[in-house]
Order: C-alpha cells, then structure tokens, then sequence
C-alpha cells in the first residue's frame, strides 16, 4: 500500500499550505495511522487543532479534529492502531490545504507550531 505523508507548517499566510504530489490519487479510502504535532515553545492557547483537507468527502467541510496539550511544547503522537479509514474524492497533484485552532482561526509562525504531519496509506496510486 502507498503511503501519504503531509507535512503542514504554520505560515505568514493564515495557514494555508499549497502541497505538491508527484501525481494524482484517484478517489479511494485513505486511512489515517498517525498524527504527530511538533510545537516548539508553551505559547498556544488552545486545546484542539483543526486541518482542512479538500479532498475528504464524508466531512463536506473536509476537517479533521485533533486534540492538543494547552501551552505544552514537544512532541504530541496519535495512532490509529490498524488506522482510521476516511473517505477521499479524487486527490490532485496539487492542492491547498489549512492549519486552524479551535476558532478555526488559521495557524501562523508566531504561534509556537513547528508542524503538524500526517500518514495515510491509500489502495493503489494507479489510476486504473
């Protein structure tokens, strides 16, 4: 199975990451293994993060929710065990995805994130 790691950093421009794939991923289960965030200082007030992914269609608004150590720094781990299944539409080879806490307010670099990564592993990267 391939695997999809997105790697999403706070930045200047409200959260918004423009990401790059090699090729397209057709329309297929994705399922989520694990989440790690890395923050770097004990600056954020919040407990939850939001990440809006186009491409997730059982959520129209295309977020996922993840808990978070209020004013912590370090390293947080999620794992899904044999992984949370989620459903894609198709995935293009380039897409914008949002780094939000919970007042869906967008991420930025003064906020003490270092990133956020997610691995999915997906059925097949053909297009067949």
């Amino acid at each position: 199975m391939p695997t999809l790691h997105l790697r999403i950093k706070p930045n200047t421009n409200n959260g918004i990451n423009k990401i790059f794939l090699s090729n397209t991923i057709r329309s297929q289960n994705l399922t989520l293994h694990s989440v790690i965030i890395n923050k770097a200082g004990t600056g954020f007030a919040h407990s939850q993060i939001y990440i809006r992914l186009p491409f997730l269609s059982a959520n129209k608004l295309g977020f996922l929710t993840f808990p978070t150590e209020i004013s912590t720094k370090g390293i947080e781990t999620y794992s899904f065990g044999s992984g949370l299944m989620l459903d894609a539409d198709h995935v293009p080879e380039v897409f914008e995805c949002q780094l939000m806490d919970s007042d869906l307010a967008g991420i930025t670099s003064s906020t003490h994130f270092t990133s956020v990564d997610l691995y999915f592993s997906y059925e097949s990267h053909s297009l067949f």
